[in-house]
């Protein structure tokens, strides 16, 4: 009798070995992808903890803090922050130059020397204002110094939203002023060699009739991450987290982060490219009241829905 070859038996065992490494790949990249919250009962307490950004070296992080509830109106924020050392981050502090007024979603760029925020509070003259970009710089001494309201047309008699820049100094921030597609809409303010240009709306391909506001953008300027509200495509009504590329001077039609996003409120992303991570706010459930800062591994989600992205002719 004809015997057979040993490999007709070992294929279905190297077979199987494969898909049980498929199967354990898979559950890794799971595990990675499964938000985890970022310093609990530190930085994440019962509070409301939203907004997060860190300085470049990666040992400070600021962030709103409340102590009102989510989703119940008239919440009012400031701003706090905390000091990693020896690997330890510090007890949160209130920063110099908030608490008085309702203070949200900083942004601290200029190698930590400058922080972006959006306040409410009175401008120069004492008129009340809407929410608007506000900056604040610290001196030789690390100390912040008096907050400046950016000029318009950066701020508008309407409000403005969670300003992020780019590598190449272009300003990106969210507004609910007339003349856009929704309720929000994202804009861009490119830098030129004479200052700034007027904000730019960025289109059809991100706005909606709908709301987009807070977002975070890589340093190449070719990536967008950002918050969506009462889209078909979301979880949640409130605000879903989505994600658009640049290609040949053409954004991608956002592609829902559907790893990440729950049937509560997603939003402020923050990029650490660096550290892989990206860290975002979320109130996990409808019935929250309150949110937390959670970060993920982020290359499996870059790599999956760049793939996938399609690019409107």
């Amino acid at each position: 009798m004809k015997k057979v070859p040993v490999m007709t038996h070992s294929f279905p065992i190297l077979l199987l070995g494969m898909l049980v490494s498929l199967l354990l790949s898979c559950q890794r990249t799971s595990a990675q992808l499964k938000p985890t919250i970022f310093e609990p009962k530190n930085i994440s307490t019962d509070s409301i903890e939203y907004a997060p950004s860190f300085s470049p070296s990666g040992s400070e992080i600021y962030f709103s803090k409340s102590n009102d509830q989510w989703g119940k109106g008239g919440m009012r924020s400031a701003i706090h922050y905390s000091v990693k050392t020896d690997q330890k981050w510090s007890k949160p502090k209130l920063a110099s130059f908030s608490g008085q007024y309702d203070d949200s979603a900083p942004h601290i760029t200029n190698k930590g020397r400058t922080l972006y925020f959006i306040s409410q509070r009175p401008s120069a003259n004492g008129q009340h204002t809407s929410q608007d970009i506000w900056k604040v710089e610290r001196d030789e001494n690390d100390k912040w110094g008096t907050p400046m309201r950016l000029d318009s047309p950066i701020n508008s008699s309407a409000n403005e939203y969670c300003l992020r820049i780019d590598g190449y100094g272009n300003l990106y921030f969210a507004s609910d002023r007339k003349g856009g597609y929704g309720q929000g809409d994202l804009y861009v303010v490119k830098k030129t060699t004479n200052g700034y240009s007027a904000p730019i709306n960025l289109g059809k391909s991100f706005n909606t009739e709908k709301g987009e506001w807070n977002l975070e953008v890589n340093k190449e300027g070719n990536m967008i991450i950002f918050e969506a509200s009462e889209r078909a495509q979301n979880r949640s009504f409130y605000g879903d987290l989505y994600i658009s590329f640049k290609l040949n001077g053409k954004w991608s039609l956002p592609q829902n982060i559907q790893e990440i996003n729950t049937t509560g409120s997603d939003l402020y992303p923050e990029l650490r490219e660096g550290e892989n991570r990206l860290y975002f706010s979320s109130s996990d459930s409808l019935r929250s009241v309150r949110t937390n800062i959670y970060f993920t591994e982020f290359s499996s989600l870059k790599d999956k829905y760049g793939k996938s992205a399609v690019f409107p002719k």
